[in-house]
């Protein structure tokens, strides 16, 4: 995959295209505050001085899922022949890629010029925003110059006081609620309930909250109660049937690339819908659930309908297209390294890797399982992990459902600091490397560590960023090894930066 497919134009001036170091030449703090602070005071302020054009939109909280979800609904939209806007956290490649005006990032000029109004406004009105609230105040005033017809919003983290929730209810045409699990426990509660609360809090009056088939079901129970506390209908988004499983990849050497999987959707009683999805993983068919409930919702809905007419547009034939043609880089994408692109077989030095933000021990869960879905293909894996810092987050918790005896494992660093969030950084390449000699290592106690040492399995990568995934990447690259890049979206961004400049 070339950048272009992530963003529009090349990278600033000054910015890595495979170095190590900072990410950005525009300033690490964004122009704001360099915190977490949770809370709309400051955020309402912004929107009540630059008074964007309001916009119908969807507004997803979750804590796995959201970025795929919006995807899905941004395709489809697209194939009905709407304008549409996206907004997704944490950015990619650079801050702006998080703002999609019809499937492709604005223009680098109109998207300064609208983040420096923001920054002034913070500035001459005292607000005092954090970078993440300029980032998405960025956001709302360009997509209401944008000229697009709705809009999906990601929360960054919960619902309730997450900076995007300052959306006016009477133009949100659905909220979603992707799978809730443990992650950020400092900021959002210590229990699934507490943080199914949060992101649920982000329902409105007479809106609709549409709930994704949950891995804990007290998340659903404690969200519907929420929304119909605040006077919102409660959707479960039924769950969808796979009726023939995506095909792996049969063979990494020569390369042969995965298949669609073909699923059944309930759409209503005793009427289905049938579609082909591109993007890997068990999970994504939960992800398809919620996408196509809030789709088949929204359309059926009359507040939905009077607040944009066009969506009855969105046809049968619309959802089938537009969920093929989805693609959501860095969730279990599968990419080619070293030459070629993943569309045929390819041969040494091509190198196939397969990509995945999995973060949180959820998401490693899902990952892992994804592996296991692909038999001997997955038999040796090859990890290259780096780990955000986060208050409340265990290296175990992610590692451990990952690893298995026997996995070699390379850790390192993602490149700092990461612009617009200066707080972010990596946990040490020498603490991965701890935890996963232990896990790789023999079974025998009190041995594992010494095994995965002296057998080579676990080491470390001094160069940080695209220069250590590079690195990574160009060790041992003619092993039949099955080699997984994951652990924060911040080395994935680093990934497609070198992948870029092959």
């Amino acid at each position: 995959m070339s950048l272009s497919n992530l963003v529009s134009g090349p990278l600033p001036s000054g910015s890595p295209s495979g170095s190590g170091g900072a990410q950005s030449n525009a300033g690490s703090s964004g122009g704001g505050v360099g915190k977490i602070d949770l809370g709309l005071a400051r955020m309402s302020a912004l929107i009540q001085a630059l008074s964007p054009t309001p916009i119908p939109a969807i507004h997803l909280a979750g804590t796995n899922g959201k970025g795929s979800v919006s995807a899905l609904l941004e395709s489809v939209l697209l194939a009905s022949g709407l304008r549409v806007g996206r907004y997704n956290s944490p950015h990619l490649i650079e801050p702006r890629d998080a703002i999609r005006v019809d499937g492709m990032p604005p223009p680098r000029e109109e998207y300064e010029w609208c983040k420096s109004r923001v920054i002034d406004v913070s500035k001459t009105k005292g607000i005092e925003a954090t970078t993440f609230e300029i980032a998405t105040a960025a956001a709302y005033f360009l997509l209401g110059r944008s000229g697009v017809e709705v809009m999906m919003i990601e929360c960054g983290m919960g619902g309730a006081r997450d900076a995007t929730n300052v959306l006016d209810p009477s133009m949100i045409l659905a909220s979603g609620l992707t799978a809730v699990g443990l992650d950020h426990t400092a900021f959002l509660g210590d229990t699934i309930e507490a943080i199914a609360e949060e992101k649920a809090k982000i329902a409105v009056p007479g809106g609709l909250l549409v709930i994704a088939p949950q891995p804990y079901p007290q998340a659903s129970s404690v969200a519907a109660q929420v929304a119909q506390s605040r006077g919102a209908t409660v959707i479960q988004a039924p769950r969808s049937i796979v009726l023939e499983s995506s095909k792996g990849p049969a063979s990494i050497r020569p390369w042969f690339p995965p298949q669609p999987a073909v699923i059944s959707t309930p759409l209503g009683p005793e009427r289905d819908i049938v579609t082909r999805l591109n993007l890997p993983g068990e999970h994504q068919v939960d992800n398809l659930s919620l996408a196509l409930a809030i789709l088949q919702g929204i359309r059926t809905n009359s507040r939905a309908s009077k607040i944009l007419p066009r969506l009855a547009q969105v046809s049968d034939e619309a959802i089938r297209q537009g969920v093929e043609r989805t693609r959501w880089a860095g969730r279990c994408s599968w990419e080619i390294y070293g030459g070629g692109s993943p569309g045929g077989a390819r041969s040494v030095p091509s190198l196939p890797v397969l990509v995945d933000g999995a973060h949180n021990g959820d998401s490693a869960t899902t990952l892992r399982a994804y592996l296991d879905s692909l038999g001997d293909v997955a038999g040796a894996v090859r990890w290259i992990i780096s780990l955000s810092d986060s208050k409340g987050k265990s290296v175990e918790s992610v590692l451990s459902p990952l690893l298995r005896t026997g996995d070699e494992v390379v850790a390192m660093e993602f490149g700092t600091p990461v612009e617009g969030m200066p707080w972010v950084q990596p946990v040490s390449a020498e603490e991965v490397a701890r935890v996963a000699r232990r896990l790789v290592g023999s079974a025998s106690e009190g041995g594992a560590a010494e095994a995965a040492e002296a057998g080579g399995l676990v080491r470390t990568i001094k160069q940080r960023g695209s220069e250590g995934v590079k690195e990574a990447l160009d060790a041992r690259r003619t092993e039949d090894k099955l080699v997984v890049l994951c652990g924060s979206l911040y080395l994935v961004a680093d990934f497609y930066r070198l992948l870029s400049t092959r």
